[in-house]
């Protein structure tokens, strides 16, 4: 039954209505967590409910791989006489165009530097050549070899245009003003090269589904097999050449959601083959457009109030709301399905949310007038350090950022997603707020500066933005409260009757480049260097060792003080050294006889010496809850040998 309104009551109600709408465009149009909410969910149904494509027939890649690198004499940068010679054979294809996503920006050997020029300037066929702007991390040493090498080039930036909500790739850029000049993009120039007509504005990048038999959307080829392979195929196709190489020119696509970062990160070049079929084939974004997500989120708030209007009891009330939104869900996954339309989901969600609950309180109070509603939106987590810096003195965090000495302190709670998952949002939220506060304390009380918060995973990092000259002692030093307090907290819920999982911590040193990486608009201080994926890594391998805490050998090397115990060399994935990793010990334990006992046996497993596995059986005799040991103990027993493990995951 609907309740009975007087005219003021009807004005408020559809104010209630107007400003639900209102409010949630702005918050799903400015809030991150918002966009990256609606961002994934788009992306999931995109992965999941796309139908296989044919592969494409225009666009061809080829890629330099690590198997490519094995065969060149050096790494980096790519040898210049194999890239002239690989130009020379797609050139004898007769390919319609080629693109080019290498930056030349530091020279190597003369000649060969003088025969890929020379080659790139007589090539029979169109060719587009990688430029990047000139607020691009490149030095001005590297733009200004960049820009005499490509002169005379038709050269693209290869600058990509990624979601500040979750860094997803997500647009194909037009182009933009370069000291004052107007540089087109690299995949508009590709187009333009075949014919194609281009924009002039940034565009929605609509990624190719999955080709048909689980084959690439795109034929892919490895560099160095282009001379053994049948001209036809590349034959009037726009190649791309460009690397697909691990931890280098990866960037997140909307294929994650779907398939898992991983396998979602994809290379640079991988990338500009969607937009460059995207741009021939003229396929537009599935989405409704501003004006049809308006009008959705508008229905939705009115629908809102309009179940808030009936006069039922709570819980039929519950129910009935709970209906539409599963509709509405059910809807957006049936209409993309079959008619290819993305409609959001989130915000109408939230509309319809916030306009009944609106509407519950004021019809239930009418005396009360409404309250406001304030979403604050924070991109990460800073220290009052980086505040008191920036109030202090602004000009010092520069944009540019610098390279400096850091140590990267990560952080994840074992088994959270299936916490969520089993645990009421009343019961969740209280305990994930009581233990991301007690982390966060901790780390501002040793001084570490958080650099984000991602679910459960607490993520930190020392001597920066401010010098700390013990910054290694501190995060160890962190990491072992870390551990006390989670490990407290893992006992004091399960007096409760939950099961918290395990905290497992990473910690790592090295040289990184750190600054505001958000532009002028988003401030984004963090930073970005392999130090700071082998710190995830070391978290990351806690779960397969059976550790809590791993700390390398270079963080450990800063800590005379601290008493660990070797783990061994970890070759890391994607890695082909190992890297010395230990465990910390706390107070007591390092001259315990278990602690004693288990040096000798690693001593014999690191020489390869017979009797390494009756000393970690003797290590598990005195303790045997020591997971480590018992790791060693397995590796040798399965027939490993030496104290270099190969990590095969993550």
């Amino acid at each position: 039954m609907l309740r009975t309104l007087t005219s003021r009551d009807l004005f408020s109600v559809v104010a209630i209505v107007v400003l639900a709408a209102l409010g949630t465009v702005l918050v799903s149009r400015t809030l991150p967590m918002v966009q990256a909410g609606e961002n994934w969910l788009a992306d999931f149904r995109f992965g999941t409910l796309t139908p296989p494509r044919p592969q494409d027939k225009d666009v061809v890649v080829v890629v330099i791989t690590e198997d490519t690198l094995a065969t060149l004499p050096y790494r980096s940068p790519v040898d210049r006489g194999f890239l002239a010679g690989l130009l020379g054979h797609l050139e004898a294809a007769k390919p319609k165009a080629i693109g080019v996503d290498i930056l030349f920006d530091q020279p190597t050997e003369a000649a060969k530097d003088e025969a890929l020029q020379k080659k790139l300037r007589n090539l029979s066929v169109p060719v587009v050549v990688a430029e990047a702007a000139t607020d691009s991390n490149l030095t001005k040493p590297q733009q200004a070899f960049l820009k005499r090498f490509t002169d005379g080039l038709a050269t693209g930036l290869v600058n990509l245009v990624k979601d500040r909500a979750d860094g997803t790739v997500r647009w194909i850029l037009a182009g933009k003003t370069v000291a004052g000049v107007w540089r087109p993009g690299f995949v508009g120039r590709v187009a333009e090269a075949a014919g194609v007509a281009v924009p002039k504005r940034n565009v929605a990048l609509v990624y190719r589904g999955a080709a048909e038999a689980g084959k690439p959307a795109f034929p892919i080829y490895q560099a160095h097999t282009v001379p053994v392979l049948p001209k036809k195929w590349f034959e009037g196709k726009l190649v791309l050449i460009g690397a697909d190489l691990p931890l280098i020119d990866r960037h997140r696509t909307p294929f994650a959601a779907a398939r898992g970062v991983s396998k979602g990160e994809l290379p640079g070049v991988i990338i500009f083959a969607h937009a460059l079929s995207q741009l021939i084939e003229g396929r537009t974004p599935p989405g409704l457009g501003a004006g049809g997500r308006v009008a959705l989120i508008a229905l939705f708030a009115g629908l809102g109030m309009l179940f808030a209007m009936f006069d039922l009891p709570v819980a039929a009330k519950s129910l009935s709301n709970l209906g539409v939104l599963a509709m509405l869900w059910v809807l957006g996954f049936f209409v993309y399905r079959h008619g290819g339309v993305m409609i959001p989901l989130l915000a109408p969600s939230m509309a319809f949310a916030v306009s009944s609950g609106t509407g519950v309180a004021f019809l239930g109070r009418r005396d009360r007038k409404q309250k406001k509603f304030i979403r604050d939106a924070f991109s990460h987590y800073v220290s009052p350090t980086i505040v008191d810096r920036l109030v202090d003195d602004p000009e010092q965090m520069n944009v540019g950022g610098e390279r400096r000495e850091l140590t990267y302190l990560f952080t994840d709670l074992a088994h959270f997603t299936s916490l969520t998952e089993r645990t009421e949002p009343t019961v969740l939220v209280p305990l994930l707020n009581d233990y991301l506060s007690g982390m966060c304390r901790l780390l501002f009380e040793h001084g570490a500066t958080i650099d984000k918060i991602v679910g459960d995973a607490v993520v930190g990092f020392f001597n920066a933005p401010v010098d700390q000259a013990d910054h290694k002692a501190r995060a160890v030093a962190a990491a072992l409260d870390l551990d006390a307090f989670a490990q407290d907290f893992v006992a004091e819920y399960a007096e409760k009757g939950m099961t918290v999982g395990i905290t497992r911590i990473g910690v790592h040193s090295g040289t990184a480049v750190i600054g505001n990486f958000g532009g002028d608009q988003f401030f984004d201080y963090t930073a970005h260097g392999d130090m700071v994926n082998t710190a995830a890594r070391l978290e990351s391998v806690n779960k397969h060792l059976g550790t809590r805490v791993c700390i390398s050998g270079v963080t450990a090397e800063g800590c005379p003080e601290q008493a660990f115990r070797p783990v061994g060399a970890l070759v890391l994935k994607g890695k082909s050294k190992g890297l010395e990793v230990f465990e910390p010990l706390v107070d007591g334990m390092a001259d315990s006889p278990a602690a004693r006992t288990y040096e000798k046996a690693f001593a014999m497993m690191r020489k390869n010496a017979p009797g390494a596995a009756d000393g970690f059986r003797d290590v598990l005799a005195l303790d045997p809850g020591d997971a480590l040991a018992k790791f060693h103990l397995q590796r040798l027993e399965s027939g490993e040998i030496g104290a270099t493990i190969v990590m095969e995951e993550k």
